[in-house]
């Protein structure tokens, strides 16, 4: 995720053309598509965007999923199609005209994103927001460079539990030296700690009836997170409390291999380039991995 790029811009480019050149220049050498660094750009943008808002009073915002996974294993991730959002709204952004805590949560991010602009960008809303089935907002935005389309991007916001006050520094996608532009040299992240649990907890989440739990990207996650933990203890403590808060089923959970993920597994291990193929084969090293974490 960091090639040496021979001719490092000597400013800002001076259109969307001329950072396009350098997205594909910057995925040749990185072996990655133009797409995810279109995405990876507009994440950091965006990352900043809200930084500078929160500098100002704003709602303040922590990353969690594939983006904060990105950041932590950089090109061993897989690539994410949206970015996780926490927010801690202010008291300066609570509506005083009623509405859901869900409304509230997609006018605070709006509101954020669509009335101020960072290094030449600016997000637009796309359609009308989408309220998943656990509460999340789903919105997508239309991402543009000096007045001309860049890419899009669905940004998933949820306000917090009550267990994601904190936060971890993780360092940023550098931008400047690519690219020119000049975003956050780091983000605030969930804590890994917490990032696990969370993994560990919808990876086993009972379906609700008619539905099946489609969250075998899940166990690839955890079979590269795992690699990231020196401090078991609290692990196991952010496991106990993620389980008990959301009060869904029992920590430690039944680990097991639902049949239809043994052939997407297989094919995102093969893309990833893992060691292991084979669903049960990752699923017995997260039980490992589990059995460590009590242990602790």
């Amino acid at each position: 995720m960091t090639p040496n790029m021979r001719r490092p811009p000597s400013g800002p480019p001076p259109s969307a053309g001329v950072l396009a050149q350098y997205a594909r220049a910057y995925a040749r050498e990185a072996g990655v598509s133009e797409g995810r660094v279109r995405a990876w750009i507009a994440y950091m943008i965006m990352a900043g965007l809200l930084e500078q808002v929160t500098a100002t009073d704003g709602p303040r915002f922590t990353i969690k999923g594939g983006v904060a996974l990105e950041l932590r294993l950089r090109d061993r991730a897989r690539a994410t199609k949206d970015i996780d959002i926490v927010l801690q709204e202010s008291h300066r952004h609570r509506t005083d005209d009623g509405g859901s805590l869900p409304q509230q949560v997609e006018r605070a991010l709006e509101h954020a994103l669509t009335t101020e602009t960072y290094q030449g960008f600016t997000f637009r809303r796309k359609g009308e927001p989408v309220l998943l089935d656990n509460g999340t907002m789903s919105l997508e935005f239309a991402v543009s460079y000096r007045g001309s389309a860049w890419t899009s991007i669905v940004v998933d916001v949820a306000q917090a539990e009550p267990s994601e006050g904190e936060i971890e520094l993780v360092p940023a996608i550098a931008l400047t030296e690519a690219f020119g532009v000049t975003g956050p040299t780091v983000l605030p992240c969930l804590p890994l700690r917490l990032h696990i649990a969370q993994k560990i907890h919808g990876m086993t989440l009972p379906p609700r009836p008619g539905k099946r739990n489609e969250r075998f990207r899940d166990l690839i996650d955890l079979l590269l997170m795992q690699q990231l933990v020196t401090d078991y203890g609290g692990l196991r403590e952010a496991c106990e409390t993620v389980f008990h808060s959301r009060a869904t089923h029992a920590w430690p959970p039944t680990l097991a291999v639902p049949s239809h993920w043994e052939a997407p597994f297989a094919r995102l291990a093969q893309e990833l380039e893992l060691e292991i193929k084979d669903a049960e084969s990752a699923m017995e090293h997260v039980r490992e991995f589990v059995r460590r974490i009590l242990q602790a």
